[in-house]
């Protein structure tokens, strides 16, 4: 079966196809890493081959809800190398999703995507930069950086969001290009080892907002730019499609997304069994599927799922 044969991703090869992807538990009290954060992801990490931890932003103005994690500062090092310890004594390996909540955030004056001057977005930029040197020194395996579910990037890639006139604006690749910068200036302060991901927004399901046929340009960029792994959901509309509810939710756009790039893709929604699971991966809509839900719901689902799988 497919979904238990080895992936390799740069310098790391995954036991298996199944992905815990990035869910958000709204725990944190002061933005760390608490212990029952650690276990949480600990339990969920045995026959996992790749956990993906919940968002943590990259600036305070850039906090989605007052219990986000935080990877805005070097003082939250030391939790992360705990979790990451704990997932990868488990077998498994890691990537750290980072966001910013541009004008979604909970905080006084967020930052509106029409009107941030140059400054503002450098350091935005600069601030993704860092928080991924902190999930290197933290012992990660990579970093995904969140460009969906009407975030700050998927506000800049949405031309519904978007009503930029500059360079940041209008053309598909002037909209991602503050994705791709964020990208390339990762892979050159980061080196060659470090996972670089994305969560691309692929696709808003709004009139007036993302096109299908706009996906392949998109993701090219990001994989010219240097990006290894792309992990496909919904854009404005968030991490559900409205016009699907099949195992799979994003099927569609995973395809045209793995088409186009040579980067694995993983495909995430609605997958609780691994018939499902595998069903996707045979039908070449994906090469990695995250159980989001189930997984949440049973810390042990990938254990109890492979068992009698040769």
């Amino acid at each position: 079966m497919m979904i238990t044969e080895p992936l390799k991703i740069r310098n790391i090869t995954l036991q298996n196809r199944i992905v815990m992807p990035p869910m958000d538990r709204s725990s944190s009290r002061d933005g760390s890493v608490s212990d029952d954060l650690i276990d949480h992801y600990r339990e969920r990490a045995e026959s996992t081959g790749l956990i993906i931890i919940e968002h943590e932003y990259v600036s305070p103005e850039g906090r989605a809800h007052p219990k986000q994690l935080s990877i805005a500062s070097d003082e939250v090092i030391e939790g992360y190398k705990k979790l990451a310890d704990a997932i990868h004594h488990e077998g498994s390996y890691a990537i750290a999703q980072i966001s910013h909540a541009g004008a979604e955030a909970k905080v006084e004056n967020p930052l509106n995507v029409n009107t941030m001057t140059l400054d503002d977005i450098a350091h935005v930029r600069e601030s993704f930069i860092k928080a991924a040197l902190r999930t290197e020194k933290a012992g990660f395996d990579g970093v995904e950086i969140h460009c969906a579910h009407g975030y700050l990037l998927n506000q800049f890639y949405s031309p519904y969001t978007n009503k930029r006139t500059d360079e940041y604006g209008g053309s598909l690749l002037n909209r991602a290009r503050l994705t791709n910068e964020i990208i390339r200036g990762m892979r050159e302060a980061l080196g060659e080892d470090h996972i670089i991901a994305v969560r691309f927004g692929a696709y808003d399901y709004l009139d007036g907002g993302s096109r299908l046929e706009d996906i392949g340009e998109a993701v090219m960029s990001f994989e010219n730019s240097g990006v290894d792994l792309l992990d496909i959901s919904g854009g404005l509309c968030r991490f559900k499609n409205p016009l699907s509810k099949e195992p799979g939710w994003f099927k569609e756009l995973s395809k045209i997304a793995r088409d186009a790039s040579n980067c694995p893709v993983i495909l995430t929604g609605g997958v609780k069994k691994i018939a499902d699971a595998e069903a996707l991966l045979e039908g070449g809509y994906a090469d990695l599927i995250g159980i989001g839900r189930a997984m949440l719901m049973d810390a042990k689902w990938s254990r109890k799922a492979l068992v009698g799988i040769d």
